[in-house]
């Protein structure tokens, strides 16, 4: 019995990656590690992306996708971000990039593929808990909960205590509590949220069982059609009864829906409309900062307060602090050691907002 195309084995092909100083074939990267893949990619790897984990609870369905751009527009420093997201019921996990760096590389490489793959989706989820994922270049620092990545940091070294202990207390959590685990530097043949189709898993889905019946019930129908005239007579009839009532429901739904869409609507209007621009942000942060000559390494805006990452030997955060604490843009100040000693974290809460540790103790 001939079962193609089940059973035809999907060409796979050798992915490209971004480096420092150029795009490669993964095979030819300086430590050579071996990958296919069913379709052309792009690896951005973990130094160049930007992640931010969305809760989507009080947000209704219709309106989770453009609120979601408008976060990931909020967070990023970039004019034009890329995106990958994985969107579950209540959450979504993205990752975004900087668009401007791929068209550069394109323009020295024309030949590289078109479809683009953050390198996290090739590492494999994980359990509660905290890990170290070695990366094609430096580690990533990962807090899971509920098979959902909740807070990443990447860094060029292995983080040391202090690095950790600073990552546990940016998660919310006891360092007593915590407890690392190591992880090999094993990467997926495809990324681990797209999964073959003819599996258990795929299968008991909901919204793929609901369509695979749906498609037995359509085959189903057609065998009956085929056994007789009285049977297709019996289902124009039937079809045609349907077509009625729905005629004459069509218009009291449609107002219906009209009035829940421009309801939930205001509703996610009203509580947005008070949340500042992130060309505002910049132009306060920029006036703060004005007279000291640093270097600004990443930016992360979220439920009401501002972090900044900044790189400078030697930086004067008492004269920081007083430069930054008379600007009423911000209604607390605050400095704190970063990862090497030459970068400073520089946390800015916001009239009205709550500090992101104030929220999750409460």
């Amino acid at each position: 019995m001939n079962l193609w195309p089940f059973s035809k084995p999907a060409s796979l092909v050798t992915p490209w990656v971004i480096t420092a100083d150029s795009v490669l074939p993964i095979d030819q990267l300086p430590v050579a590690i071996s990958l296919q893949l069913d379709s052309a990619r792009l690896i951005i790897p973990r130094q160049y992306l930007f992640y931010l984990y969305i809760p989507l609870v009080n947000v209704p369905k219709a309106l989770r996708a453009s609120v979601i751009q408008q976060r990931i527009q909020q967070a990023s420093p970039f004019i034009n971000p890329e995106n990958w997201i994985i969107q579950e019921d209540q959450t979504a996990q993205v990752w975004f990039w900087d668009s401007a760096l791929i068209t550069r590389y394109r323009i020295d490489n024309p030949g590289l593929p078109k479809s683009m793959l953050p390198e996290p989706l090739l590492r494999s989820p994980q359990d509660d808990g905290f890990y170290l994922q070695p990366c094609l270049n430096g580690w990533d620092i990962q807090f899971w909960f509920s098979g959902e990545l909740i807070h990443t940091r990447w860094s060029p070294q292995k983080p040391d205590v202090r690095a950790l202990a600073d990552f546990v207390r940016n998660s919310s959590k006891s360092s007593r509590d915590a407890s690392w685990v190591e992880l090999n530097s094993d990467l997926l043949d495809r990324p681990w949220n797209e999964k073959p189709f003819w599996t258990k898993e795929t299968l008991t889905n909901e919204k793929v069982a609901t369509k695979l019946i749906a498609g037995l019930l359509v085959a189903w129908v057609f065998l009956e059609l085929g056994l007789g005239a009285g049977t297709e007579i019996k289902s124009s009839w039937l079809a045609a009864d349907v077509a009625e009532k729905n005629e004459a429901m069509s218009d009291l739904v449609n107002q219906r829906d009209g009035a829940l869409r421009q309801q939930e609507f205001n509703q996610a209007i009203g509580q947005l409309i008070a949340t500042p621009t992130p060309l505002y942000l910049s132009a306060q942060v920029n006036q703060c900062l004005a007279g000291f000559e640093l270097v600004v390494l990443d930016w992360q805006y979220q439920r009401g307060q501002l972090i900044l990452v900044v790189q400078k030997e030697g930086l004067d955060t008492r004269a920081l602090i007083e430069s930054c604490v008379t600007n009423p843009a911000f209604s607390d100040i605050r400095v704190e050691p970063g990862i090497t000693p030459e970068q400073t974290r520089i946390l800015f809460s916001l009239p009205g907002g709550e500090p992101e540790e104030q929220r999750d103790a409460g």
